[in-house]
Formats: structure tokens, sequence, C-alpha cells
């Protein structure tokens, strides 16, 4: 898409082709259909071109990547042509350029990519670069466009680039939510979703409830037959437990295990929600930390009996038991179970020759 917009920049520079760029510019006042299209790859100078295509490879390649390159094409341009509608609605003077397909890019990338970094140069007196979460640097960009619109500033297609973000966003998180796209745990949706639960831990945490911490009678915290208010240990597990959600959510799988692991040492039955609790035990697998992790992943199936892929987790526990740990009874268990369910030939392998390896 970049080389494109780069070879029909450099053509339409051509004198005698200078007609036909009126032609295909976006005209509010006299839309054609084809112009909707046309106008996306046609800039005003080669700064305007280099700006576009900057933010087009920044953001555009991992959202490409997420959509496959046919969808992706398809993405782009509806991107445009619903960035050439908004124009249309609020302004008289014609358009060109890619900054509404590269705005609907820039918002798909929100949704998929919220808290991913993005490194920005500098050269002001001195040169150097810095780091800048992607939610922050949208947010801060949406809310620019959004100023400027409202201060009627000249010169930019203000309403072309908010209806590229309000389209991006939108097309992200709709085929997050309807599954299209494969959930990741830190997507926009799953963002939102651990902030309202944080909301409503603080709301419980007031009121004196968790749904987690049970009495020795067996009762919750919150329960009219308890005192409402809580002890230390209890505080100390919420607030752990915070901070694992917390670093989870800026990606530090690292720490997030050790303080899952600190957990345990306080109540050896705490779990996370789904997916924190499966990437947590990933991690410490992935660091030998084998005892913990067996026990995160044991408290895994415990808690949630209709995970989808409940035999991919029962693999990879079989084999540290077999492996690591010398449980060769709770293995065998395990690696038959998930026989009865695993797809893959390679992984169907791997069990039965596990298995096969422990008599």
């Amino acid at each position: 898409m970049i080389g494109l917009n780069v070879v029909l920049f450099f053509m339409s520079r051509d004198v005698h082709a200078s007609e036909q760029v009126v032609r295909y510019e976006l005209d509010p006042l006299a839309p054609q259909l084809l112009q909707f299209i046309t106008y996306q790859f046609l800039h005003a100078d080669l700064s305007h071109l280099i700006g576009n295509m900057l933010f087009l490879f920044v953001f555009g390649n991992s959202v490409e990547d997420r959509l496959g390159k046919l969808g992706f094409l398809s993405f782009y341009l509806a991107g445009g042509v619903l960035a050439g509608l908004g124009h249309c609605l609020v302004e008289t003077v014609p358009v060109i350029g890619a900054s509404g397909s590269v705005a609907a890019v820039t918002g798909a990338f929100l949704a998929l990519f919220p808290m991913s970094n993005v490194t920005i140069g500098y050269w002001f007196v001195f040169i150097g670069a810095f780091e800048v979460s992607s939610i922050v640097l949208i947010l801060f960009q949406i809310g620019h466009n959004v100023v400027m619109h409202l201060l009627g500033a000249p010169g930019v297609a203000y309403m072309a680039h908010l209806a590229g973000y309000a389209y991006g966003v939108a097309v992200g998180l709709g085929l997050l939510w309807i599954r299209l796209l494969p959930r990741e745990p830190y997507d926009l949706l799953a963002l939102i979703g651990q902030r309202r639960r944080q909301g409503r831990f603080r709301t419980m945490s007031r009121k004196g409830n968790s749904p987690w911490l049970k009495t020795q009678e067996g009762h919750g915290v919150g329960d009219k037959e308890t005192n409402s208010t809580w002890t230390d240990q209890q505080r100390k597990l919420m607030e752990r437990r915070g901070r694992i959600s917390d670093a989870l959510a800026e990606h530090n799988l690292g720490y997030a295990a050790d303080l899952y692991g600190d957990l345990l040492k306080l109540d050896s039955d705490q779990v996370m929600n789904q997916q924190q609790q499966l990437d947590i035990s990933n991690q410490l697998m992935s660091e030998g930390r084998y005892d913990v992790a067996a026990h995160a992943y044991e408290l895994f199936l415990k808690t949630f009996k209709g995970y989808t892929q409940r035999e991919q987790v029962e693999l990879i526990l079989g084999l540290i038991y077999a492996k690591y740990l010398d449980r060769r009874e709770r293995a065998s268990e395990l690696l038959e179970s998930a026989l009865s369910r695993l797809q893959d030939g390679k992984q169907r392998e791997l069990a039965q020759g596990m298995l096969k390896e422990m008599g």
C-alpha cells in the first residue's frame, strides 16, 4: 500500500496530469463514487505523503498481520470511503490524501494493540528518541483533531481523520467482540474488562466483600454471618491481586509471575481470571519454575473446567509432571485425558511417546 501511494504520487507530479488530479480529488459539492477511492492516493506535496506513509508504516504492519492482506486492503479502502463521507458532511472544499485511511488503520491499532509502545524521535537542539504507549499517542492525536476541528482550523481535513479513527476503532472492537479475530489478553476489550473488574473490586473492598476470600466457616467476607472488617491477610491478598493485574496490563509477565508466587504463599488456592491465570502459568513454566507452574495449571483446570482448549493445558501439565517433577501417576492421568481430545498429530505423538516412556 505504501508503494502504491508513492508511485501514484510521483505520477501525479507530471504537469500533464494536473487536470486529471483535479478530476480525482473528492469534491464535497459534487462528489462522484470513484472519487471516494481515488482521492485516497493523491497527496499535495512530499511532506504530506511522507507524514501519511510514516504513520501507515508504524501502525499498518501489525494490523495487516491480524487482518490478512486481502482483509487489510478492504479495511483500508473502506476506511478512506468512510473518512471521505465524514468530510463531505461538514466541509465544502475538496480533499486529497490517505490521512483518513491511515486514521482508520490507527484506530484499529488502538483496538487491537493498545498497550504497545511506539518510539518517537525528536530533533530540537538535541537529537533523541523516547517511547510512549500507543494508547496515549493515539488518544492524543484524536483529541488534537477534535480541538482543531472545533476551532475551525483551516488546511487539514480534521473531520475525515475523526471519521477514520471512529471507523477503525469500531471495526477493530467489533471483530474482537464477535470473535472473527482471536482475542488477546491485551486488546482494548480485555483492557476495558480489566478496568471494569478493578472497579468492582474497589467497590467490594469498600463494602467489605470479596468473591475469592473465605472465612474459616466458609462464608464470604461480606456475608452477614461474618464481621465486615477485613483481616490484614485479606487486605494483603487483594492488594497483591491488584498488583498482578497491573503488571499483566503492562505486559510485565515476569513480575506478575513473581507476584503470583508470593500470592500463593499467602493463600495456596488463589486463582486469577481465566486468561491471567493461563498467562502466569505459561510464564512460570517458561522460567523453569515447574513446581509453581504445575500448581498454577492445576488451579486453572480445577477452576475453569469448561475451557475450550483444556487438552492443551493437560498436555503441558502432564509433560511437566513426567519430565521435571517425577509424578508419573498424575502425568499419565493428564496425558491420557488430553489424548482423547487432541487433534494435532505431533501433539498426539508427543503425548503417546511420553506415556510409552513412562511405561
